[in-house]
């Protein structure tokens, strides 16, 4: 630092001021007076002159009394009203600029003062009745600040003698401040230590923590055993209390600490005090979407599945069962001491419904039960406490083309239903409405019998077979292999839409709702039929090959084929 020295012979020593006579005071000295007399603009002052001084009084940050003895700048020396003008204001500038070099020379760099006002490029600042000049560059934490009536700490980065301007920096403040609290802080402490610090500021990943004028970085892990917690409630901002030091990186000059190192860690004697199927106490602290931490003291926190809070299978949330700070019993159903995980029920203190159901409502039971929710591939209906069954969609009707829930249905209605399966495994009950009353394919299997004769056209012809219609909206199906007993490529060679036939019911399929004809069968039956016809008739029992010729003939015939 270079000493500030000024070229003129001007330099005011404030030990010489002396009440001199005004001949031998010039325009521009500083002098001490006592005040005389005030009136309501001026106050008059008393050098030891024949004359006395005026002051205006807007000079004055304070009003000023009789008696009061300051210093002054003679202005003039010409008289105005018959005295000369002094000024205050001017004469502390000077006498604080003199002060100012003063300390400044004896190696003062530090100086305390206020923002006055914020400017394009910087701020104002005012200290010890000057003004300095702080640029943004060199604000540091003090960049978003503007007016405050709260001292603050600036180092002089230069002096301007000719403008008589001083540059401050809050930057080079803090950076002298951090070098000399990092030497103290490193001979005094070590990692293991304890020390006091309060938390000055909340991040993502945990909190800041000055401890002897240091920000040290406080992690989120490491601030309790707990998974899950909130900090601003274990923390409290500018609060003071006791961390250990878990690293000092002399290098980075950073500082680690730690709270929950201060207690012993429960997790590891967790299975001395805690064991699966335990009944615990505890108090939810937090709810989320797969279902709620519990703490159960210690600082051991439980989880509990939204799975685990019910016997109910149906998308049961925490946050519809359980309450915030709402205290439980609860059992211990996991625990794994390595991962740190302990999982808890709320079921498991019941006996599970589903041991007996199948006993309570057996398959095949007729129930009426309300419609407990409608969704858009069935519903769910009440059957027992923590208990629904569902209905989908395609067990409400006979009917193929209803696909949603007919909207005649509402939650809270009663509807009558059949039980058609239990799974305790997966906690399902199936139910169905339609299985109430009999299939329509129950009743077609019951009026067409296997190897009846049955009469019908052809509605379709495709490469698998024919498809034949024997009533209004009943079609029975004669695959390509039933259908001649020779081979045929091609079906539409050999008949037509429209077409009378004859043909034998194989069989009707309730769950697949078919019904398979032959006709090759009833070709078979109808030539046994005309053998047993020609037998009675030749009465010897012999037949010839016309008779044969003469039966296939009269079947072409019959059918229109040539």
């Amino acid at each position: 630092m270079e000493p500030i020295i000024e070229d003129n012979n001007d330099t005011i020593n404030m030990e010489h001021v002396a009440d001199s006579a005004m001949d031998d005071i010039e325009p521009g000295a500083i002098i001490k007076g006592e005040i005389v007399t005030i009136d309501s603009e001026y106050a008059y002052i008393n050098v030891g002159a024949k004359s006395d001084g005026g002051i205006a009084l807007e000079e004055f940050d304070e009003k000023p009394g009789i008696g009061d003895v300051i210093y002054v700048m003679l202005q003039s020396k010409r008289l105005v009203d018959g005295v000369y003008q002094f000024s205050k204001t001017a004469a502390d500038v000077e006498k604080n600029w003199i002060l100012f070099k003063e300390s400044y020379n004896q190696g003062n760099l530090v100086v305390k003062g206020k923002i006055k006002s914020v400017m394009d490029k910087g701020k104002i600042i005012e200290f010890n009745g000057m003004t300095g000049f702080l640029p943004f560059s060199l604000s540091a934490d003090l960049k978003k600040e503007a007016e405050t009536g709260r001292d603050i700490e600036f180092k002089i980065k230069s002096v301007d003698l000719t403008k008589r301007s001083v540059i401050l920096s809050r930057k080079d403040y803090l950076d002298d401040e951090n070098r000399a609290n990092w030497e103290s802080f490193i001979q005094n402490y070590k990692k293991g230590d304890k020390i006091t610090g309060r938390p000055v500021k909340f991040v993502e990943f945990g909190a800041f923590v000055n401890i002897k004028g240091i920000d040290a970085l406080l992690h989120r892990n490491d601030i309790s055993w707990k998974n899950v917690f909130k900090q601003r409630k274990i923390l409290k901002l500018d609060q003071e209390r006791e961390f250990l030091i878990l690293d000092i990186n002399n290098e980075q000059k950073k500082v680690s600490l730690g709270l929950k190192q201060l207690s012993e860690d429960p997790w590891l004697i967790i299975d001395e005090k805690y064991k699966i199927g335990d009944q615990v106490t505890g108090k939810v602290v937090t709810i989320t979407n797969q279902g709620a931490f519990v703490d159960i003291g210690d600082d051991i926190e439980g989880f509990i599945r939204n799975t685990d809070l019910s016997w109910m299978k149906n998308s049961i949330n925490a946050s519809n069962l359980l309450a915030k700070g709402e205290a439980l019993e609860l059992m211990i159903i996991d625990l794994n001491k390595e991962e740190r995980k302990m999982m808890l029920g709320l079921k498991q203190l019941k006996a599970n419904p589903w041991d007996q159901i199948g006993h309570r409502i057996p398959v095949g039971t007729i129930m009426k039960r309300k419609i407990r929710k409608i969704m858009k591939f069935g519903m769910f209906v009440e059957m027992e406490d923590e208990i629904d069954g569902f209905i989908h969609t395609s067990d409400i009707s006979w009917d193929d083309n209803i696909k949603d829930v007919p909207k005649s249905f509402k939650v809270d209605d009663e509807v009558e239903f059949k039980v058609l399966e239990i799974n305790r495994d997966k906690m399902r009950i199936s139910c169905g409405i339609k299985q109430l009353t009999k299939s329509p394919w129950e009743e077609i299997r019951d009026r067409y019998k296997p190897k009846m004769v049955v009469d019908g056209t052809i509605s379709g012809i495709t490469q698998f077979g024919l498809f034949i219609k024997l009533e209004e909206n009943l079609e029975g199906l004669a695959h390509i292999s039933e259908v001649s007993k020779g081979r045929m490529e091609n079906l539409e060679e050999h008949f037509k839409i429209g077409e009378q036939m004859k043909a034998l019911v194989i069989g009707v399929d309730v769950e697949k709702k078919r019904l398979s004809l032959s006709i090759k069968g009833y070709d078979a039956i109808s030539e046994k039929e005309e053998l047993k016809k020609i037998l009675k008739s030749t009465g010897s029992g012999k037949v010839t090959l016309g008779d044969f010729v003469n039966i296939k003939l009269g079947d072409r015939i019959t059918n229109g084929k040539n």
